[in-house]
C-alpha cells in the first residue's frame, strides 16, 4: 500500500480509545455473527465453511436454547467465557520503499494493528518485574508500540501487518507476531532454574526475584494460552468493521517466508501459519491474491521455484 493512501485511511479510523475484549473461543463468534448473515439456519451453517465453529463445545452449549432452528444476534452476544481479558487496540504504519529488510510481500506500506495490555496487567507487571526501561520484552525494531505515540503507554501484546488494497477491495496479513510470548517463555526458563523465592533474576532492563516473576507468570497465563487468537480475532474484526472488506489473505508458511525473505533461522512458528488460519476457518488455495499477481511477484516465485500456496476467508 502507498504511504499517502494508508495515512488517509489511518486518519479515518476512530480517535478515542479503542478497546477489544476477548475470551476463549470469542472468534467463533465473531465467524458466526457474520456467517449467519449469509446463511440464516443452522443447518445451513452446517453445510458452510463455517460449521466446524459449531463444534466448539462452548458454541453448542450457547446454541442448545436456539429452539427455532435460528442463531440470534442477541444470543451471541451474550456468549462469554472466563478467564477473559480487555485490550488495548492501536494503529500504525510499517515498512518503506524496499521490502528487503521490512519483511513485506511487496515494496510499500502496511498497516500494523496493536494488541496492548491494558492497566491492569501493566501495574502487575510494574510491580513483579520491575523495568528499568520500555519494552522489557518488545523489540523496538518491531511495530510495537513506543511511549509518545499516543497519550499514554501501554506494553505490545502482539500485533498483525495488513497489506490492503482498497481497490481490489482484498487484505493480505503479512504477519502475526509477538515477541512478548517468546521473551516470556525464556523468562519461565530461567524461573525454573533458580534455587529459591529469593533467587534474584536480573538483567539489563530489569531487577526482580524468582518469587515475583512467579506471580506475574501465573497471571499472565491465560494470555499465553489465547494470544494468537486474540490477535487474528481482532484483525478479522477491524477488517470486516473498520475496512469493510469481505477478502482476507493470509500467508502459507513457506510462501511468506520465501517473499518476505526470512531465513530459516528467523522463521516465524509453523502453528502460526497452518493451524492458526485453519482455525479461522481460512482455505487453502493455490490462487494469488490480486495485490501479489503483479509480474514482478510471478517471476520471484518462479525463480524460486515456489507453488504459489495462500489462504483465503471470504466473509
Amino acid at each position: 500500500m502507498e504511504q499517502n493512501d494508508l495515512q488517509e485511511l489511518l486518519a479515518c479510523l476512530p480517535k478515542e480509545r479503542t478497546l477489544y475484549p476477548y475470551c476463549r473461543d470469542y472468534y467463533a463468534v465473531q465467524l458466526l455473527q457474520i456467517a449467519a448473515k449469509r446463511h440464516l439456519t443452522i443447518q445451513a451453517l452446517k453445510g458452510s465453511k463455517f460449521g466446524r465453529l459449531l463444534d466448539k463445545p462452548s458454541i453448542t452449549s450457547l446454541l442448545s436454547s436456539c429452539g427455532n432452528g435460528s442463531i440470534s444476534n442477541e444470543l451471541l452476544n451474550s456468549y462469554w467465557q472466563e478467564p477473559g481479558t480487555t485490550y488495548l487496540v492501536t494503529a500504525g504504519i510499517w515498512g518503506s520503499k524496499s521490502d528487503r529488510y521490512a519483511q513485506t510481500s511487496r515494496p510499500g506500506i502496511n498497516l500494523v494493528l496493536r494488541l496492548n495490555f491494558n492497566h491492569q496487567h501493566d501495574q502487575m507487571f510494574r510491580r513483579s518485574i520491575h523495568p528499568v526501561e520500555d519494552g522489557v520484552f518488545n523489540n523496538w525494531g518491531h511495530p510495537v508500540l513506543q511511549r509518545g505515540d499516543r497519550s499514554y503507554y501501554r506494553e505490545t501484546l502482539a500485533w498483525s501487518r495488513l497489506d490492503i488494497d482498497l481497490y481490489q477491495g482484498e487484505v493480505l496479513i503479512e504477519e502475526i507476531q509477538s515477541d512478548w510470548v517468546r521473551d516470556v517463555s525464556w523468562l519461565n526458563k530461567w524461573r525454573e532454574r533458580c534455587v529459591s523465592d529469593e533467587h534474584p533474576m536480573h538483567c539489563y532492563s530489569f531487577k526482580t526475584t524468582a518469587a515475583l516473576a512467579d506471580r506475574y507468570l501465573k497471571f499472565v497465563q491465560p494470555l499465553l494460552k489465547q494470544w494468537s487468537q486474540a490477535m487474528l480475532a481482532v484483525t478479522i474484526d477491524f477488517i470486516h468493521r473498520e475496512l469493510g472488506l469481505k477478502r482476507i489473505w493470509f500467508h502459507s508458511w513457506e510462501v511468506g517466508n520465501y517473499l518476505k525473505r526470512i531465513d530459516g533461522s528467523y522463521a516465524p512458528p509453523r502453528s502460526l501459519y497452518t493451524s492458526l488460519p485453519k482455525q479461522f476457518c481460512f482455505e487453502l488455495t493455490d490462487q494469488l491474491p490480486g495485490l501479489l499477481s503483479d509480474r514482478r511477484t510471478i517471476k520471484r516465485l518462479r525463480r524460486g521455484k515456489i507453488s504459489p500456496r495462500f489462504y483465503i476467508l471470504e466473509l
